[in-house]
């Protein structure tokens, strides 16, 4: 970390510890937590037919403090959480352009700040925040890396009546989790989960609407109902079922049904160029668990498919505001497709096993293949394989020791495509720790 930078983070930290430490003698709040959350990790990245692999040792430290009925104003509280990120390895680009690429570049920012209401029937947050939505396939924060991506925006949560939550929210720009800036009146050219955009910028992305409901009471789980719509981008509709029901005998029978629609942007004022878009997307996902005296072993079968375009079609069914990692593979080689163009859309079975047990720890096997929806030039369509595994054990009260292995195998025919043609071989290991949160 810059010398700069740091003292200005630690300046921060110090000017909000006394303001905590005051709150109650200037009347300014009538109470005040704190969270914390440090989280060193090594990371392994090659890729084949790269530069060198990269090597990163970082961390991650947020602070979070909550400044709770402001002015004795009663459910009325302040947010403020500053993030930094230092790396005491540093053979990764970008910090040193001779080594394949991992996305945690030495930074540090104000990751959240925003005004609370919360009331019986609804809840406010206007301010830089971050919004995580179902299973962040859409709407999320990238936490996976170790600068979040978060919104400037204004959140309006209603609960009219048992069991139902509607969500609507205005999203005035957003930031990345490499801190670089997205140039105006032009596409992006690699994940747009990368950049930043400021309120005011003339740039797809900023004034977007996100509405979201979700209710729990039917009798095997819940149903949402979604429209994002990303202001020069693309709109989504979609719907999904999920539910986790008992059926006997030790066994829970898991399921994950969505399905999708996008289509061109109705919010045009930042367009950039015409846009044809007309693909879906459909997600089935069964995952049955038996409980043991160890902990509850699970099995997955898992189909996800994201439709490509059409030869008039300008792109396929992309997701640029998601926590992409979590999805099509941990080695991340369909990131920047999946997020900006996917022209010949990704078809993705998975086959997965593991074992969540307080003893023991949590282990998850995933097994998948990579296929797209549209040929590609000169016929083929196999992207690759991976086989993805991880591992987490809290072995303290507010500690977890972790190790992930991501390894992806590219078939012939990608090389077609531009897409997923090099193998990738990533692991991680890390620690978390986490205090007040």
């Amino acid at each position: 970390m810059k010398a700069r930078s740091l003292k200005l983070y630690l300046l921060s930290l110090a000017v909000f510890g006394m303001s905590a430490g005051s709150a109650q003698a200037l009347d300014f709040a009538e109470d005040v937590s704190v969270k914390l959350e440090i989280r060193p990790r090594w990371e392994y990245a090659d890729v084949e037919g790269g530069t060198d692999a990269a090597k990163a040792l970082t961390a991650r430290i947020r602070v979070g403090t909550e400044f709770k009925n402001l002015f004795k104003v009663k459910n009325l509280n302040l947010f403020f959480e500053p993030w930094t990120v230092p790396a005491l390895v540093k053979k990764y680009s970008p910090e040193d352009t001779n080594y394949d690429p991992v996305p945690d570049p030495v930074l540090t920012r104000i990751n959240q700040v925003y005004l609370s209401y919360n009331a019986r029937l609804f809840k406010l947050k206007v301010g830089r925040q971050i919004i995580l939505l179902d299973n962040q396939r859409f709407i999320g924060p990238v936490g996976w890396r170790q600068m979040a991506q978060t919104f400037d925006a204004v959140r309006l949560d209603i609960s009219p009546i048992k069991g139902l939550n509607v969500m609507a929210s205005y999203v005035g720009a957003k930031t990345g989790i490499t801190g670089k800036k997205l140039p105006q009146n032009t596409n992006p050219d690699s994940p747009f989960v990368a950049y930043n955009t400021n309120i005011g910028d003339d740039t797809v992305g900023n004034d977007s609407v996100l509405l979201h409901a979700n209710y729990k009471g039917i009798p095997l789980g819940q149903v949402v109902a979604y429209a994002y719509l990303l202001n020069g981008l693309s709109d989504t509709y979609g719907l999904r079922i999920s539910g986790k029901p008992e059926v006997g005998g030790g066994f829970k029978l898991g399921y994950w049904l969505e399905f999708a629609y996008q289509r061109d942007p109705s919010l045009t004022s930042h367009e950039v160029g015409n846009r044809n878009i007309d693909t879906y997307y459909y997600n089935i996902n069964i995952k049955p668990t038996y409980a043991t005296s160890l902990g509850d072993v699970f099995l997955e079968l898992g189909y996800e498919f994201l439709g490509g375009a059409d030869s008039d079609e300008t792109q396929g069914f992309t997701t640029p505001l998601a926590t992409l990692h979590a999805h099509n593979g941990w080695a991340d080689v369909f990131v920047g497709y999946t997020a900006n163009s996917n022209t010949y859309g990704l078809v993705n079975p998975v086959l997965g096993a593991g074992l969540k047990s307080k003893k023991l720890g949590n282990l998850w096997v995933r097994y998948h293949i990579f296929k797209s929806d549209k040929d590609f030039p000169g016929g083929g369509n196999n992207f690759g394989k991976e086989l993805d595994i991880v591992y987490k054990k809290k072995v303290f009260k507010n500690l977890s020791v972790a190790a992930k292995y991501a390894d992806y195998n590219a078939d012939d025919e990608a090389a077609r495509a531009g897409v997923g043609a090099n193998d990738v071989t990533k692991y991680w290991i890390w620690l978390e720790y986490r205090w007040g949160s």
